[in-house]
Formats: C-alpha cells, structure tokens, sequence
C-alpha cells in the first residue's frame, strides 16, 4: 500500500456549522493557487467514504491513484474518511477536491456548501438503483402487511436504500415502524443486516438491491434461505462530486478521465472498490427525487449533515 493513502478520521469542525455559511479553503500550506487551466499546484484529492468493507477499498486505492494519474498526467493522492460529514466539511474547507459520495450526502453538501455534482454511477445498467425488504424464506411473512408486530433492521439513519426509502415505503402502506413494528434497529452495514435477518436475530431488515450476494461466497444458500417481499422505487445513484469552486480545462479532463476508467471492467479501480460499471454526466437535479423524499418524511437535513 503507498503511503500517501491515509486513512482519516476528522472531528467535526463546530465553528462551520456555527456560522452556517460555507467554509473558505482552508491554508494548510500543501496547496497554492490553481493555474490558468484550473489544475491545483499539488496533488488532486479524492475521498471515500466506506459503503462496503473498508478493507476492499483500502486494498484498491494505489491502482486507483496510479490509473487515474496516467489518465490525468497529474499527481492524485486517495484518501478514506470515515463519515461522510466529515467528508463533506473537508471538501468545504479546502482539503479535497473530489469525493464519491451516495445521494444523500450529495444532496446535503449541496445544498449546505455548494458542492456539484458531475458524474453518477450505473450498475446494472441503470443509473438509479432500489432497496429491497428481505426475510426469511421459512417465515410467515410474505408482504408489508405481514410485518406489523415483527421486529427489522435498518443499516443506518442516513442510507437512502437502508432505511428512508424503506421507510418510506412503509408509510406509504400505512405501516409507522414506530408504532407498528415490535421494534426496529439500526445495524450498521447492509451484509450485516443480511446476516441478522439470516441468522433469525430480525424477523426483516431493508437493505440495497440485491446485498444478499455478498455473502454468496460465506452463505452459498443465502439467496434461497432469504425472500425478498418488497422494492422501493428507484433511487438516484451514487455520484462523483467536486468542490463548487472548481472548474477549467483540468477539471474537464478530470471528468473525462474517471469515465474512461468506469470502462474497464470488473478488474478496474472503480468496480473493485464501488462495483461501478460505468459512470455518465450527471445533474443536480437528477436527485431532486432525493430532496422530495427528505420533503416526504419531514427529515430534518440540517441536523443529518451534522451527524451523518
């Protein structure tokens, strides 16, 4: 592993949220101002967040690093940061440049520092993706109805295809989990709500479309002993975001270089760590869908970019 992957883990910066306004770039001495085609003097920052093991992602990011800079002819240094409000505050003061970041997030640092969306990702071939309500194949539940009195898992508050759209979902049945459910909590990952569910520890959980796979390889009857009883609509996918400030030749070939690597294949960077296909041009408001479910479930979007 090279020694420029770091991984971070950030306090939350008060006095930012505090003022409630953007932060400016921060002076920390390792950038100068950008050239006249817009490439940073030093090395381009891309974070990422763990949606999946932390591990696989720290396994892929030299040939990331390595791919993207022969692409770019620029020096690029990857980083993990452990959540994604701290992800998003470091983009505001200056400290990345780029990070990939699920819709949800996008949509608050959006709206909170301006960070632009320029690319989403498709997998399956589609740029929106879905979660599902799983249990298990030997129970009694076979629809939403069935689930009043049981017991779910979340994965955690924040997951649009872990837990706000499923939620959603259910009250759009007339299902309140807080009122209709013997009890719901919030498990962490969507492999281990997968293995609560399987292990009988939940009678449901909700995770994306399909995680039981992941465990295919532990599990080999997961996809049996597991049922799937509802999908939620679809969800917009998963984005690579830049700084608001950021724009010119460089960043234009910036984005043409990260599709070009969303190209190749399974052993690509970008498959390896985030399972992506291909990654188009993309629109802020490609994720209104998102801002209308936050909308819909009176979800206070301050106070989740604080704790997210």
């Amino acid at each position: 592993m090279k020694n420029n992957i770091h991984i971070i883990t950030i306090s939350v910066l008060l006095g930012i949220f505090l003022l409630g306004c953007p932060a400016p770039p921060a002076d920390n001495g390792d950038t100068t101002e950008p050239d006249s085609s817009g490439a940073p003097d030093g090395p381009v920052r891309i974070a990422f967040v763990p949606s999946v093991e932390q591990g696989q992602i720290e396994q892929q990011l030299g040939d990331f690093e390595t791919r993207l800079g022969e692409l770019i002819g620029h020096e690029v240094e990857a980083a993990i940061v452990l959540s994604y409000s701290a992800c998003i505050e470091q983009m505001a003061a200056g400290h990345f440049e780029a990070a990939l970041l699920p819709s949800l997030a996008y949509v608050l640092g959006n709206e909170r520092y301006g960070v632009k969306v320029v690319l989403k990702a498709v997998r399956n071939d589609s740029p929106t993706y879905r979660g599902q309500i799983i249990v298990r194949t030997d129970s009694d539940i076979d629809s939403l109805e069935d689930l009043v009195g049981r017991t779910m898992g979340f994965t955690e508050a924040p997951s649009a295809s872990g837990h706000l759209y499923p939620k959603t979902l259910l009250l759009s049945s007339g299902i309140d989990p807080d009122v209709d459910l013997a009890e719901y909590t919030f498990v962490g990952s969507h492999t281990a709500v997968v293995q609560a569910v399987l292990q009988g520890r939940l009678d449901a959980g909700a995770t994306y479309d399909d995680a039981r796979l992941r465990l295919i390889e532990t599990e080999p009857s997961v996809m049996d002993d597991l049922k799937i009883i509802a999908y939620t609509p679809g969800i917009p996918s998963d984005t690579v975001s830049l700084r608001g400030d950021l724009e010119g030749e460089f960043w234009d070939g910036f984005i043409e270089a990260m599709m070009e690597m969303s190209l190749e294949g399974e052993g690509g960077a970008l498959y390896m760590i985030y399972e992506i296909e291909e990654l188009v041009p993309a629109e802020d408001t490609d994720y209104d869908p998102i801002r209308q479910m936050v909308q819909t479930l009176e979800y206070d979007i301050e106070s989740e970019l604080e704790n997210l």
